[in-house]
């Protein structure tokens, strides 16, 4: 079984709020400056999924708005449900929020990718778990999956391992 990493609590101060609809995404990027270092980041950017319909993301993203307007000490709309698919409405009530102090739970988070280029083309392998360099081959593990992909050195050009990092922002008060 995977252990979870660890959840941590931060005082942080809300930073910037911006309204996002893009082709698969409607909501609010927020941003959080820590007031420690402990992270080990200046910046932590979320993002609260806010629709356009109503589904189990719109709702956890939702959440985080109104914890996030409780935590300001700003009245949320008189139905809450009516912000699922306005960004815009969501954005400029939490403009309001933009220097409030609060206390964030963040989770660290990672995702890597392995690409590898060879003489039939280019490859690039999603949510790889782990990447093992044996004398013959690489062997990439997914999440998910118990038989690793196997790529022969001789017929492997180039390859590469690339990791992503971000903080996963799971709950807001006031602080």
């Amino acid at each position: 079984m995977t252990q979870m990493p660890p959840r941590t609590w931060v005082l942080a101060r809300f930073s910037d709020v911006a309204a996002v609809r893009a082709a698969e995404r409607v909501g609010v990027m927020l941003g959080f400056q820590p007031r420690t270092a402990r992270l080990g980041v200046s910046h932590v950017d979320d993002f609260a999924d806010l629709g356009p319909s109503l589904t189990i993301p719109a709702v956890s993203g939702l959440g985080k708005v109104l914890r996030l307007l409780r935590a300001a000490r700003i009245a949320s709309p008189g139905a809450p449900l009516h912000l699922v698919g306005r960004e815009q409405e969501a954005a400029a009530l939490l403009e309001r929020a933009v220097g409030q102090a609060v206390r964030i739970e963040v989770r660290p988070r990672m995702r890597m990718r392995f690409q590898v280029w060879t003489e039939h083309g280019v490859e690039t392998i999603e949510d790889v778990l782990d990447v093992r360099e044996v004398t013959d081959a690489w062997l990439v593990l997914r999440r998910h999956e118990r038989i690793p992909r196997r790529f022969d050195r001789r017929h492997v050009v180039r390859q590469h391992t690339e990791t992503e990092r971000w903080h996963e922002v799971l709950d807001i008060e006031r602080a």
